[in-house]
């Protein structure tokens, strides 16, 4: 059996079992796994940005919940996002360097009215190189063999790691060498399409980009495994605002040179400090937003966002990331083609305020409704 270095706490629980629990409020629910004895299990609570839980102390197992044979390692908490899977997925998959290959990752997930789709979660497992089997459940399990391991990396932490963590890491993802200052990676969100957020006029700025000597690149297009190896190869790289910045900043290394544009006004907290919580210059982050719109969507991640382009050069130039030759804005008619583009006909963008006004709108009908 592989030396898990004892990164942190293990611990191993015979005929433990997992209680989905009651729904608490919006984010919260009373989920817990215990031991054989009903008292609730270390190392097993979850703390996210959309769920918390706040289980009994004791409980009593489900007699009628499917038994899991063989080892298995209580992993965390997932959901259908990529950005949520790399935050908080992660920071237990230590342990299985001390486990069985056969061992069981078990995942929770709050119950929800229709299922999401999961599979980001094997394609991320992958593209590290665990084969392990997988579980994502909803429901009760019980367990003939456990393993509780302390959440070394995550939201918990305020998206930063313990210390170990990205050791763990290299060793899963190892970098075939030193940054190449020559490869420049503009990572874009182009390819989601008109309907998700975006910046307006992107095929602009990936124009301007590539006449800097910039690779246009979308991620959703590659497995994880290329995605590593172009975020670990690349001396320079320029990301639109996106789950794939959570990506490089587990993998960034000393002599890259990185910066992220804002989609909003305001960067979450977890990304900026995971931003900057690897050896080397820290990812920066440039706000050259101007003006947000919103569709008329419920998603806080569908804001559009019209770019100064000007205040957006210098502030790269400034960086070292382009020489800003040749740099210029979109026309207008570029840009009011670009924020009509995914909307359907009779539907219009809204200003920040008339979609508050919009949202509560909605709520109001939902409740009568």
């Amino acid at each position: 059996m592989p030396n898990s270095k004892q990164l942190g706490r293990m611990t191993a629980h015979p005929f433990s079992f997992l209680l989905p629990g009651a729904r608490i409020d919006r984010r919260t629910t009373a989920l817990g796994v215990y031991g054989a004895d009903g008292a609730l299990l270390p190392d097993c609570s979850i703390r996210t940005s959309s769920w918390t839980t706040q289980p009994p102390e004791r409980a009593a197992p489900q007699v009628d919940a499917p038994l899991i044979f063989g080892p298995a390692l209580f992993a965390g908490s997932v959901d259908k996002q990529f950005g949520f899977v790399l935050l908080n997925a992660l920071g237990r998959l230590w342990a299985l360097e001390g486990l069985p290959e056969q061992t069981l990752i078990v995942y929770a997930a709050k119950p929800q009215a229709r299922a999401p789709d999961y599979r980001v979660v094997p394609a991320v497992l992958r593209g590290l190189g665990l084969r392990n089997p997988v579980m994502v459940t909803e429901g009760a399990l019980r367990f003939e063999q456990l393993h509780c391991a302390e959440e070394r990396f995550g939201e918990c932490h305020g998206g930063t790691a313990l210390p170990g963590f990205y050791d763990w890491l290299d060793r899963r993802w190892t970098p075939s060498g030193a940054p190449d200052p020559e490869q420049k990676v503009y990572v874009s969100r182009s390819g989601l399409g008109p309907a998700a957020g975006r910046f307006a006029c992107e095929d602009h700025l990936e124009t301007l980009l590539e006449a800097e000597g910039y690779r246009i690149y979308r991620p959703e297009a590659h497995d994880i495994a290329h995605q590593v190896r172009t975020f670990q190869g690349a001396g320079k790289l320029i990301f639109a605002e996106g789950s794939a910045v959570h990506l490089f900043a587990l993998l960034r290394q000393p002599g890259q040179i990185s910066a992220v544009i804002h989609r909003r006004e305001r960067l979450p907290d977890v990304m900026l400090a995971q931003m900057a919580d690897r050896p080397g210059a820290p990812t920066r982050a440039i706000n050259a937003v101007r003006a947000l719109w919103w569709p008329p969507q419920r998603g806080e991640h569908l804001g559009l966002s019209v770019l100064d382009f000007a205040a957006l050069g210098e502030e790269l130039a400034a960086l070292g990331l382009i020489s800003g030759q040749g740099w210029h804005p979109p026309t207008e008619a570029q840009l009011a083609a670009s924020l009509a583009a995914g909307l359907a006909p009779g539907e219009r963008l809204m200003t920040p305020d008339e979609r508050s006004d919009w949202l509560k709108t909605q709520r109001e009908a939902r409740r009568k409704g």
